[in-house]
């Protein structure tokens, strides 16, 4: 996207499909390794202009325990979903939220990470009104 051109964001939904994760270059770290991503998301909802989150940190880490010792790395998945439709007043249930992460995590976890991702830079790159220069009388 080029600079200084502002995104649209579109109420009420979110900005991209389940499905949609192979645009904007996050399926790979999604799909081997969810934990970074989950950890990036997490970084952008606590502090949503943060230029480069890290993918090292407690959720990832929640969510690497969840997943190997009991198989529930969903409930992680499902709380930053729910708290991201909350924030966002994006429209859908928690228990839609639940069946996203728990039959398909990866997807579940790149779209949300895209979600507040396109936000951040929606807002960094949103143009304000520009003054002009003042009038001068003709001849002068």
């Amino acid at each position: 996207m080029a600079q200084n051109q502002p995104i649209r964001i579109k109420d009420g939904e979110f900005q991209e499909g389940l499905c949609d994760f192979f645009s904007g270059g996050h399926c790979f770290e999604g799909c081997c390794c969810p934990c970074i991503v989950v950890n990036k998301t997490q970084q952008l909802l606590d502090d949503p202009d943060e230029k480069t989150p890290s993918g090292c940190g407690c959720m990832g880490c929640a969510w690497c325990l969840l997943t190997t010792f009991a198989g529930m790395s969903c409930f992680v998945g499902w709380k930053q979903r729910n708290d991201m439709r909350k924030r966002y007043q994006i429209e859908g249930g928690s228990c839609g939220d639940m069946w996203k992460n728990l039959c398909c995590p990866c997807c579940s976890v790149i779209q949300q990470y895209k979600e507040v991702e396109m936000r951040r830079d929606a807002r960094a790159n949103k143009v304000g009104y520009q003054t002009q220069a003042p009038m001068r009388a003709p001849g002068h």
